[in-house]
Formats: structure tokens, C-alpha cells, sequence
């Protein structure tokens, strides 16, 4: 692995730095969904690294989309969950697992931002433990039908599309499930949003479907094949989970340098003190590390290599990195950091979601110790080869 960028890879990430300071930064106390910087976003092209270009991508790889999450999010981590729904988890299990039909249908308008997505795993009683979902789906012949609650959905409340898991036998646990793609504008789809403590640019909703009509093409893979598409999409989901903590750490150790520099105490900057010189070196280290175990784990997909096991070491690191560096930038900031004028209490309740997202800190954490203890390995067989873009690594 080359651990300098490509030209093409620091020309989009020179780009999307250049939009984060011109469009996304002055406008960050507006802590609500900003439709219209995701249309231009889509527009660019941050959401279609991933994607050939018939669906209107860039082919700058999951590199490249991992270097444009990690420039958004550390302007808005707020904005970071566009990059799993719109660039990943929602399009990108739809060009895997669909068919020709919903292919043509979906994927372009969501890498475009035309139209927006959302993944619906969660429900009030089945979080990390998928194979427990309730939501039943029913074949009709023609048609299924869906019914049931989801939770914790990611633009749940204003997404055209989603791919919703479903059971059609509990008992069969994760071979019971099934993944189709549903139109929101149905009667039965009720969103609500959910109040939640930070990433304010992005709604969550619990969602409620009553007699959902899904036609026989939406449905992705085979009967039965939905928990295995959800494993992999949670997979290239901790890409983007992983880069958005990055982004923010980053944003963390950025405030954190500049306060530091401009702060006087007892007569010098307190840039010039020994405690706060080990925080800064502390923050840059973990910033750092989770940066190149973020990007490794991009560069294993963009080669067509396992990476279970190491983009979900990745993401756990970063995500608990992220929430070390945005505590320790409120110590940095001292009696300013828990003032709402400064960005350290932002930092602080936006970094809380990078320990949940994608799998719990937890999760990664069983993960990881049952691949390194051998009683089961993380890495799965490809099932499926992404590389429908060029290698600019």
C-alpha cells in the first residue's frame, strides 16, 4: 500500500475541503438537515466514489469516498451519515444485490442525491442482534407485503428509498431474512422523528409499516440471502463510520491547536505549557492511527481483499479514539468548552454516535476478539467483487 495519495485521490479530497470551508462551515450552527447541500454535494460527485459511471459516479473507489467523508465530517460529522446512505450501505447494496430493474431505477438518482436513502436494520427489540428482527414480510405472489417497527433509522423521515430487513419465518433466526427495497411514499410508511443528542444535521425516526405493497423485482439477492447482504453492508458502512470519526477527531485537534495558540495564562499561551503539549501529542496520535486503519480498510475492499476483520478494528478504534479526543479537547478548552459559543460540546455529542454506528463499540469488540482467539474467523468469502471502478490506488 502506498501511503501517499494518488493525484486523483488528493485532487477530490483538495475539492471537498475547499466545499466544506466555502459551504459547510458557515452555516454549521444551523443544526437541522440542510437539504440543499446534500443536492450539490450529489451534484459533485463526494457521494459516487464507489460507482461506475453509468450510475453517475466518479470510480475514485472506496479510498476516495473515505477521504471525502473524512473532509465533510470534519467540517459537520453531522452530515457523515449522507456518505454511508447515499454513497454506500443504500445504492451500493442495491448495484450488489438487485436486479436490472431496481438497478436502473434506484441507484443513480440516490449516488446524485436526487433522491434520498435509509437502511432499516434496527428495532425496538432487535439492535445488535439482527437475526431477532420482527418485522415480518409476507410473498403474496405478485407482491410482498411488509409490516412491523423499525428504530434508530437514518433519515428516516425524509428518505424516497429504503431497504428494509424483514423476517418471513422467526424461527429460521438470520435464514429467515429477507432485504427488498421499498418506495416511501406509501400510506402504511409513518415516520417520527426521534430527538437525539448530537449529529443535528442528520434525522433519525422510528419507523412504522402498515401493509407495505413491495413489488417482486425490489426484492435484493435471494429469499432467504438478507442477512448476508446486511453483514456486508454494515461492512462498507464502517468505512464511513471510520472516516467520519477521523474527520472529527481532526476537527477536534484543529480547534484544539488554534485555542491553544490564541489562550493566555498566567502570562504565556498555554500552548506553551507541558500538560497541554502531551494532550495535543495525544490527539494527534490517536487522529493519526485511526486515519491509516480507516484507510487500509478501503484500500482492502478497493483491491477485492477480505476486510471484515480489519475495517471493523478500524472503525472501533476510531470510534473510541473520537470520543478520547473530543474529551480531551473540552479539557483544552477549559470553562469555554462547555460554553455553546465554542465548537468543543458540538465535538463532544456528535463524537458519542461513532461508538454505536455500524455495530457497537461492543460488537466490534466481540468481533475482533473472536477472530484473534480463532473460535470464528471475521473475514468472509467475497461473495460479490466490487471493483466496477478504476484502481487509482
Amino acid at each position: 500500500m502506498d501511503f501517499d495519495l494518488s493525484k486523483e485521490h488528493a485532487a477530490i479530497q483538495s475539492e471537498a475541503r475547499r466545499f466544506a470551508v466555502r459551504e459547510i462551515i458557515p452555516r454549521i450552527k444551523e443544526e437541522k438537515f440542510k437539504r440543499d447541500l446534500v443536492a450539490t454535494m450529489g451534484e459533485i460527485g463526494f457521494f459516487g466514489c464507489a460507482f461506475p459511471m453509468k450510475y453517475g459516479g466518479t470510480e475514485m473507489g472506496f479510498l476516495g469516498h473515505s477521504i471525502v467523508c473524512e473532509e465533510i465530517s470534519r467540517a459537520d460529522s453531522g452530515l457523515r451519515s449522507l456518505f454511508n446512505l447515499q454513497g454506500m450501505t443504500v445504492p451500493y447494496t442495491i448495484m450488489e444485490w438487485g436486479t436490472d430493474a431496481a438497478k436502473e431505477k434506484y441507484i443513480e438518482d440516490l449516488v446524485l442525491a436526487k433522491t434520498l436513502g435509509c437502511t432499516c436494520f434496527s428495532e425496538p427489540n432487535a439492535g445488535s442482534d439482527l437475526a431477532s428482527i420482527e418485522t415480518t414480510i409476507e410473498d403474496k405472489g405478485d407482491y410482498y407485503i411488509l409490516n412491523g417497527t423499525k428504530t434508530w433509522i437514518s433519515n428516516g423521515t425524509i428518505a424516497n428509498t429504503a431497504i428494509v430487513y424483514a423476517t418471513f419465518d422467526p424461527d429460521l433466526k438470520h435464514r429467515g431474512l429477507s432485504a427488498v427495497v421499498v418506495d416511501t411514499d406509501q400510506p402504511g410508511w409513518k415516520a417520527r422523528e426521534t430527538e437525539k443528542l448530537g449529529d443535528k444535521s442528520s434525522p433519525i425516526a422510528e419507523i412504522h409499516l402498515d401493509n407495505i405493497r413491495v413489488p417482486k423485482e425490489n426484492l435484493l439477492g435471494e429469499w432467504g440471502q438478507g442477512f448476508t447482504i446486511a453483514m456486508m453492508a454494515l461492512d462498507r458502512g464502517r468505512i464511513s463510520v471510520g472516516s467520519g470519526a477521523v474527520g472529527l477527531s481532526q476537527a477536534c485537534l484543529d480547534a484544539s491547536v488554534e485555542y491553544a495558540n490564541q489562550r493566555k495564562q498566567f502570562g504565556k499561551f498555554i500552548s506553551e505549557y507541558q500538560l497541554i503539549k502531551g494532550t495535543i501529542a495525544e490527539m494527534v496520535s490517536l487522529t493519526e492511527a485511526s486515519r491509516l486503519m480507516v484507510r487500509r480498510g478501503a484500500w482492502l475492499n478497493d483491491q477485492d481483499r477480505p476486510f471484515t476483520r480489519e475495517i471493523a478494528t478500524a472503525k472501533y478504534f476510531a470510534g473510541e479514539a473520537v470520543v478520547k479526543v473530543a474529551g480531551l479537547t473540552m479539557e483544552v478548552f477549559g470553562g469555554m468548552g462547555y460554553s455553546l459559543d465554542a465548537p468543543a460540546e458540538r465535538f463532544y455529542r456528535d463524537s458519542k454516535l461513532y461508538q454505536v454506528g455500524e455495530g457497537t463499540a461492543n460488537i466490534m469488540r466481540i468481533l475482533i476478539a473472536n477472530d484473534a482467539l480463532g473460535s470464528k474467523k471475521a473475514n468472509r468469502p467475497r461473495l460479490k467483487v466490487p471493483s466496477q471502478f478504476l484502481d487509482l490506488t
